[in-house]
């Protein structure tokens, strides 16, 4: 019996997959919708006037007096007829909405006799490169053993559906991915092997085969490998490191060969390649090799918006950057202390030097560690505001990229972040100096150090711009409370 459509989705595919909604939130949707409450206009009762309506002649016989008014229908009745017409339409509604889901991810080509799906060619070129795949020595090897299934996952896709996939919609057709791919796969996701011919419209140089495709394949490729041998046979690409070793040529069949090397547990780490797929049984040229690891993500019991509802506060991270002695680590400091004592919101500080002695201490002062450092940090702060708390970050981050790259971590989902940004001139910061540092890097005993052998690139987007120069503490402070309450992230303060 051929598998149900959802075991052929690729993770490249599923991360594409319109979100679908479980029966139980349909029924609820549906439901709502068609509640009495909603349906129609409310009953009114119907009046009656014994004044003419036009002017009456004097020798005109008096009308008739109007009917008398129906007696009124009893509650019973009224409640009754309103609930029959509820149900009516909730079923009506039912029916139709579960007709068209199931027949939309339920839906799937008709099989021939080996149960692989249909396919019908588009015209006479993808018809003969079709059969080269079908008939390809390599096809029939791995078909004739015994450990392998075949499979073409793309056709199992509704064609309702393929339009918002990549691999199976945008990407294919004639010159591009012309015809769905014949993938053989190992049971128990040990191995995988996929056949296919790419046309000259997915290039990226003319006539070589853009990068790019060749890392979505593999990425796709090297989850569909692995997926069978983890718990829930589903999750997600982690990482994947990729080695180009020559030009993909535009017009020609290629093999993914994909192997599962190791897995535990939710984590599973694939090896692989994709090369030429000669017709002569000549030696294959390797044109790139990858190495991936994929996990099965485990979604927490709460989202983030029941949290931050029984915590009663909003989850963010107050990014706060500057030069080294401009203030960060102080304003930090009365920000944490003020928003726990006052604002009885909870909060905590992340500091820049503190890292360094736990997390972070293996990275030095080089431009790579300081990128890491602040992706590191990035991910943590996200974190605490994933939970409903805020986190207070003060570090110098220099480099206008990083602080983007932490900033994207924080868009989707939205735990909000909030730049800040502590502005000092780098004469009034080296005048400050209380850990004798620029004295050190003017002197040359500190290499690469920011504002005097490094670059300190300051930040066009902050939402909070504190000129940390003949102000008290307090202000600074206030600047920040106050934007926070302009924008409804913290509860209203208590008098």
């Amino acid at each position: 019996m051929r598998p149900p459509p959802s075991s052929f989705f690729s993770s490249s595919d599923i991360l594409l997959l319109p979100r679908s909604k479980p029966a139980s939130r349909l029924l609820t949707q549906r439901l709502s919708v068609t509640s009495p409450r909603r349906l129609g206009q409310p009953f009114t009762r119907r009046t009656y006037s014994t004044e003419p309506t036009a002017p009456v002649h004097p020798s005109s016989p008096p009308p008739p007096p109007p009917p008398p008014p129906p007696p009124p229908r009893s509650r019973l009745r009224r409640i009754a007829g309103f609930t029959t017409i509820a149900i009516l339409a909730f079923t009506a509604g039912l029916t139709y909405q579960t007709s068209k889901t199931v027949s939309l991810l339920m839906a799937a080509p008709p099989a021939t006799a080996d149960g692989l799906p249909v396919y019908t060619p588009t015209d006479e070129i993808a018809a003969e490169i079709n059969e080269k795949l079908r008939t390809h020595p390599e096809a029939e090897r791995l078909r004739a053993n015994p450990d392998f299934k075949e499979a073409r996952p793309h056709l199992n896709i509704p064609e309702a559906m393929r339009e918002r996939m990549l691999t199976a919609g945008a990407l294919s057709g004639p010159n591009k991915i012309v015809v769905p791919p014949y993938v053989f796969s190992e049971r128990g996701g040990k191995s995988m092997v996929s056949l296919m011919y790419l046309g000259s419209d997915v290039c990226g140089h003319q006539g070589i085969v853009h990068g790019g495709l060749l890392a979505t394949l593999l990425d796709e490729g090297f989850a569909r490998c692995c997926f069978p041998a983890m718990p829930n046979k589903v999750g997600v690409t982690a990482n994947l490191n990729i080695d180009y070793r020559a030009p993909a040529l535009a017009n020609n069949y290629f093999a993914l060969r994909a192997e599962t090397v190791r897995q535990e547990g939710r984590k599973a780490w694939v090896e692989g390649r994709i090369e030429t797929l000669p017709e002569d049984g000549s030696e294959p040229v390797v044109l790139v090799e990858a190495k991936a690891f994929n996990i099965t993500f485990h979604a927490a019991g709460l989202t983030r918006t029941e949290r931050e509802t029984e915590r009663n506060q909003r989850g963010l991270t107050i990014w706060l950057t500057g030069l080294s002695a401009s203030g960060k680590s102080t304003i930090a400091v009365e920000l944490e202390r003020q928003l726990l004592r006052t604002r009885n919101v909870h909060a905590y500080r992340l500091d820049g030097d503190n890292i360094r002695f736990g997390l972070n201490k293996d990275l030095g002062f080089s431009e790579a560690d300081r990128n890491e450092n602040i992706r590191r940090i990035g991910e943590v702060a996200k974190l605490f505001a994933d939970s409903a708390s805020i986190a207070i970050t003060s570090f110098i981050s220099p480099y206008q990229k990083d602080r983007d790259s932490a900033r994207a971590l924080h868009e989707t989902p939205t735990p909000a972040r909030l730049p800040v940004y502590v502005d000092v001139p780098v004469e009034i910061a080296e005048q400050r100096d209380p850990k004798g540092l620029y004295k050190k890097a003017r002197e040359g005993v500190i290499k690469e150090f920011t504002g005097i052998s490094a670059p300190y690139e300051a930040p066009a987007n902050a939402e909070v711009h504190i000129k940390n120069v003949d102000i008290s503490l307090q202000q600074a402070v206030d600047q920040i409370i106050d934007y926070l309450d302009s924008k409804g992230y913290l509860p209203p303060k208590k008098e």
